[in-house]
């Protein structure tokens, strides 16, 4: 994928997570579509937290406003990251076997109630704070805290058409890890099957070598 296809892409991404937010403001559900993605995450990954959800695309703008007020962009290490990011998956879990009802984990929900003047509500208190460390962080919530996330993202391990890296061609720069808000580490990965990934594209219009692609997963490599 050309670089500037990939730019492209990424500004039609804004659209619709703007087409999105707007629907939500007027009291469109996004549950339909969210419904509908958690089987598609079999096939394409989990795009509805990269492309639809509010709350998602409400983090990604305010970094991008950290960024231009100068404010601290802070990087969770590697090593930190790899079990900080299991955390979205034992809040699943609990979910699952213990029937536990974490409120304030409903980020999309939560959101959409606080977009309609519901202020009043912990959760809704929660959001707006997870929407200030976004200012710091990449996607604070998405990472380590949403359970509808955390649910695709267990659907997506099995898809068939995700993001490749022609290793013949980079040149390990780090650019692609360093794009992605979900903090997954690109660079060294051939064809991104991990859970966590968005399906967002950041990493693919980051690459300067256009090494990066999205495709039908490659054939095994023979002996």
């Amino acid at each position: 994928m050309e670089n500037k296809t990939a730019k492209r892409i990424q500004t039609a991404r804004v659209i619709v997570q703007i087409g999105f937010l707007v629907a939500v403001i007027l009291g469109v559900s996004t549950k339909p579509f969210a419904d509908w993605m958690l089987p598609a995450a079999l096939l394409v990954g989990v795009f509805f937290c990269g492309w639809v959800c509010p709350l998602g695309a409400a983090q990604d703008w305010m970094w991008r406003l950290g960024r231009l007020l100068r404010l601290p962009q802070l990087h969770v290490p590697r090593g930190l990251q790899r079990y900080l990011q299991l955390s979205r998956y034992v809040f699943y879990f609990l979910l699952l076997t213990w029937g536990i009802a974490f409120a304030l984990l409903k980020g999309p929900y939560n959101f959409s109630k606080l977009l309609h003047g519901e202020f009043l509500t912990v959760a809704s208190g929660v959001i707006v704070l997870f929407l200030i460390a976004g200012m710091f962080i990449k996607r604070p919530f998405c990472n380590y805290f949403c359970t509808g996330g955390a649910r695709q993202g267990l659907w997506s391990v099995l898809r068939i058409f995700g993001i490749k890296r022609d290793t013949a061609k980079c040149g390990n720069c780090g650019q692609c890890t360093r794009a992605c808000p979900m903090n997954i580490d690109v660079a060294r990965t051939e064809f991104v099957r991990h859970p966590n990934c968005i399906g967002c594209l950041s990493c693919v219009a980051a690459c300067r070598r256009k090494c990066l692609n999205y495709g039908l997963m490659p054939r095994p490599k023979g002996k």
